[in-house]
């Protein structure tokens, strides 16, 4: 073997060596860093607590107490909100019953052991003791009577005949028994309507059938109108946001109608009211304008405690 061939194997075992030797690349995990920023809103113009709470279904009452905003939700662009509800309460792990505790001896000292119990005697029959007699016999008491026959024993009288008791009435013949009841007609059952009536101060927005209902990844209703249809209110509130719609519709239009219900009216066209515009049962929110179905399309949504409901059981659809 020549020295070069020496020194070529020696170079060749020394760089597969150091190719063992080198670390793999560290592994990221970008989960985590896209999570780390999440769950934070930043307010943009026109947005208001009311919209921010409605575009990720959270309850504004609970989004304001998170983020120690009191009344009147006043927010400002750039300020971030954290989307956070407060959490449930954890149910409490279940307790595992514990061994009575016994008090430790000193170290060193002995340990007796416990006094074990004494057996219980056995019961043994217990035998009455003999009666004493006594050794004189008993003396019977004679008769005081002198006279050796047996003593005279007073006579009965002769007992009466018992009196005859007057002969039994002869016994009512028995009720005859009453004919039975001639059955009822069961009254008719009448159908069932149709639809529900609207619920004490509500109503429907447009006098048209939806083309989608609620349900099915829906979380209202859906309309397709005509030309010149005005979309009215549904209850009566106030304009807590208007301005750029949710999911392809250009304006939105969210009215709160209690504490807990919020009513949201999505248009491609010009809504006719502005936020803060107070609004009774059937005002115009907007109208539609213009022959392409873009224009007519109409969305109708209803959230209690920010969550979607069918709105049918409440405006009678």
């Amino acid at each position: 073997m020549t020295g070069a061939f020496r020194i070529g194997l020696w170079a060749l075992l020394a760089g597969l060596c150091g190719c063992a030797l080198q670390s793999p690349a560290p592994v990221v995990d970008r989960s985590a860093q896209r999570t780390a920023s999440g769950g934070v809103h930043v307010v943009r113009a026109k947005d208001t607590l009311y919209s921010i709470a409605f575009r990720h279904e959270l309850d504004y009452r609970a989004l304001a107490a998170a983020n120690g905003i009191a009344e009147p939700y006043l927010i400002k662009p750039g300020q971030r909100i954290r989307l956070a509800a407060s959490p449930s309460a954890a149910p409490a792990a279940p307790t595992m019953p514990t061994a009575p505790s016994v008090a430790q001896a000193p170290v060193g000292a002995s340990v007796s052991a416990p006094p074990r119990a004494r057996p219980l005697a056995q019961n043994k029959p217990v035998v009455a003791a003999p009666i004493a007699r006594p050794a004189a016999a008993v003396r019977r008491q004679a008769p005081t009577s002198t006279n050796p026959s047996a003593p005279s024993v007073a006579k009965k009288p002769p007992a009466t005949p018992p009196a005859r008791l007057p002969p039994a009435a002869p016994a009512a013949p028995p009720a005859p028994a009453e004919p039975p009841a001639a059955p009822r007609a069961s009254p008719p059952v009448r159908p069932a309507p149709a639809a529900a009536p609207p619920a004490s101060g509500w109503r429907k927005p447009v006098d048209a059938k939806p083309v989608r209902g609620f349900g099915g990844g829906s979380k209202g209703y859906d309309y397709q109108l005509p030309p010149a249809t005005r979309v009215h209110a549904a209850s009566a509130g106030v304009v807590v946001y208007a301005g750029p719609g949710l999911g392809g519709f250009r304006h939105l239009v969210i009215v709160k109608a209690s504490d807990s219900h919020l009513v949201a009216y999505g248009v491609n066209v010009k809504p006719l009211l502005a936020e803060g515009d107070p609004v009774r049962a059937g005002t115009a929110i907007a109208e539609i304008r213009g022959d392409d179905k873009t224009a007519g399309r109409f969305h109708f949504e209803i959230r209690s405690a920010g969550k979607p409901i069918d709105p049918g059981p409440l405006i009678g659809a």
